[in-house]
């Protein structure tokens, strides 16, 4: 493994040193190091070390969170819906959803998702965070754009199930 570390440099050079002067970029070579090592600490203070707080840790809210326990009735044989949560980038959840009657896992399909509104072209923003079956999951999230959160659920068992959602986070429930 050393000596293709320590060879890249001088193929990079060999290659650069053919190509014609006149249409090549400059071409930046950092000689390779045979251990990679941390950033440094910074210095310890009365025993702490101090680090300077990194984006996205903390968001302040104007408002206190809201929570909410909710039990979705999918309907058997195909019945489907969608429980949204309107959410701003950086506003986090926590979540618990679990399907406690249903017989077998299989039969519910659950689709943690989000997406922007669609914009005058008609297109906006989709992500799926988490697709899976009728099994329990509990998660944080936290929003990576303004938009609609939430799960889509769909029953293909013959039975009606009642699933279990309970949130609580910055969040508004949407219809």
């Amino acid at each position: 493994m050393k000596l293709v570390i320590l060879a890249a440099p001088a193929i990079m050079l060999a290659l650069a040193a053919c190509a014609p002067a006149a249409k090549t970029e400059p071409v930046a070579v950092v000689a390779a190091s045979p251990t990679l090592t941390a950033p440094a600490a910074p210095a310890a203070v009365d025993g702490w070390r101090e680090y300077p707080l990194r984006e996205g840790v903390i968001k302040v809210q104007p408002a206190t969170w809201t929570t909410d326990k909710v039990d979705i009735m999918v309907f058997g044989s195909g019945g489907e819906l969608e429980y949204k949560l309107g959410m701003k980038r950086g506003d986090t959840i926590v979540y618990s959803i679990d399907y406690p009657k249903l017989e077998k896992a299989e039969l519910m399909v659950s689709e943690f998702h989000g997406h922007t509104p669609q914009g005058a072209d008609g297109n906006g923003d989709l992500m799926y965070y988490s697709k899976s079956n009728g099994t329990a999951q509990s998660g944080s999230f936290t929003a990576p754009w303004d938009g609609i959160h939430g799960w889509y659920l769909k029953n293909t068992s013959d039975k009606d199930v009642t699933v279990k959602l309970r949130v609580a986070g910055f969040y508004e429930k949407l219809k």
